[in-house]
């Protein structure tokens, strides 16, 4: 697990699943509060939450609102334009699709775009001041990665300022394998399960938190 000097900055990445997970939990229609409101319902229940893993995501996207890691290291969201469409065509797909790779959401492609807008660029740009690595054309990590998650760890690794000295990268994602490969893949990116990601904010706020209470000798 990586340190954090007062001097660090941090960027994360979420896989696809993560923004679908909220997208289940929100619906098409959702205000512009809802995911800090959302989250707020369930600030008292376990993590990992014991039954329904999309609070998790919610919470993994609703710690980086204040876009900020503890005190004041940045912490940044970042996307790619693969992460981009791959939300909107998986919420644009019809819910009975033959199979589970077609199958989606049934969302209209105006919902889709405004999901993609108002949630996930909005906790990219306006909330945490992450960006965009643009396109990702060639994957890396592939094999023991799929293509399309390939993708996802190659905009991770790409993600941040490039001239920071001391810029942590995190990949957050729901699908095992993915999380499973990282003794595989390159030590510059930590793939995390929501909830450990939630673990890992909360406890280094915690400590911080606690360290600002010690008395002065």
């Amino acid at each position: 697990m990586p340190t954090s000097p007062a001097h660090d900055s941090h960027v994360v990445v979420f896989d696809v699943n993560v923004f679908l997970d909220v997208a289940s939990l929100l619906g098409p229609r959702f205000e512009a509060t809802a995911l800090s409101s959302a989250s707020a319902v369930h600030i008292g229940s376990a993590c990992p939450h014991p039954t329904d893993s999309r609070i998790d995501s919610l919470r993994a996207l609703t710690v980086c609102t204040s876009g900020r890691f503890v005190g004041p290291q940045p912490l940044q969201v970042w996307t790619s334009s693969h992460i981009d469409h791959l939300i909107v065509h998986k919420l644009t797909q019809p819910i009975d699709g033959p199979t589970p790779e077609l199958a989606g959401f049934g969302w209209t492609e105006a919902e889709a775009d405004e999901f993609l807008d108002r949630l996930v660029y909005g906790l990219v740009f306006d909330m945490s001041k992450g960006g965009t690595v643009g396109d990702v054309p060639i994957p890396s990590g592939s094999p023991p990665l799929s293509h399309e998650d390939g993708c996802v760890f190659r905009t991770a690794a790409e993600a941040g300022d490039p001239t920071e000295s001391r810029l942590l990268k995190y990949c957050v994602t729901n699908d095992r394998q993915f999380r499973k490969a990282e003794p595989n893949l390159s030590s510059e990116v930590l793939i995390l399960y929501p909830s450990e990601w939630v673990q890992l904010v909360r406890k280094a706020r915690i400590v911080a938190a606690m360290g600002k209470m010690k008395p002065i000798k």
